[in-house]
């Protein structure tokens, strides 16, 4: 292990290291209209109701299958075409960990071949980056939990669970990771969840939550200077 406490990273994709904000607005607009809500979804009051609750945005429980269901299959139908849109510090904190010697990769719940998506990823200047791509094997809401996907990327690394660290955007990251039994479940505020939301969800509340991306570098810094001698 070289004394690293960590030494793989794996990450999610959508608002993780890709920007979705827009599509995930489009598919919730969709969704709303199609399970009957009938006040208007704006994008201010969506942003609202996303920072407070998260991608079910209240929707009552007895709808929020049926909307969830919708609003991914949506979703997926505008980003398997779409080109990636890297967040701001992405490329630069991926560059920082591979010279740090981590291993590193995505781990998603896109479906679909994972060769296409390291095309796509290539396009927008990140496969160099990243060792692994894990997607889905199935096109439906089962996909969403990434647990087995997470302990098939440690296996592929050869990395044991417990010295990996998961960087995801909402609390369904953060409970595959425990399940997982990764090191550290790490959440960022750049898609899904706002920090309020991440930080108080009452199940799944990760080890720590960032404002951004280029926050990682400096945190995985700390976590090394405090590791004990093995």
């Amino acid at each position: 292990m070289g004394g690293r406490r960590f030494d793989a990273v794996f990450f999610d994709l959508d608002g993780t290291l890709i920007d979705i904000r827009g599509p995930l607005y489009a598919s919730a607009c969709y969704a709303f209209e199609r399970i009957g809500n009938q006040q208007a979804l704006t994008r201010e009051r969506y942003y609202e109701l996303l920072l407070r609750e998260g991608l079910s945005l209240g929707v009552p429980d007895q709808l929020r299958h049926q909307y969830a269901k919708l609003a991914l299959s949506h979703f997926m139908a505008q980003t398997l075409s779409a080109q990636l849109e890297v967040l701001p510090g992405v490329a630069e904190t991926l560059a920082e960990l591979k010279q740090r010697n981590y291993t590193t990769g995505v781990v998603t719940s896109r479906p679909g071949d994972p060769a296409m998506l390291s095309d796509k990823l290539d396009a927008c200047g990140l496969a160099g980056f990243l060792d692994h791509v894990l997607t889905a094997s199935i096109n439906n809401l089962s996909a969403l939990d990434k647990t087995e996907s997470l302990k098939l990327a440690c296996a592929r690394a050869g990395v044991l669970s417990a010295h990996c660290v998961y960087v995801g955007d909402e609390p369904r990251d953060t409970m595959a990771a425990r399940n997982a039994e990764f090191g550290a479940a790490i959440a960022v505020a750049t898609g899904a969840g706002g920090v309020e939301h991440l930080q108080s969800h009452p199940e799944f509340k990760p080890d720590y939550v960032l404002h951004s991306m280029d926050q990682l570098p400096d945190l995985l810094l700390r976590l090394e200077q405090r590791r004990t001698p093995r």
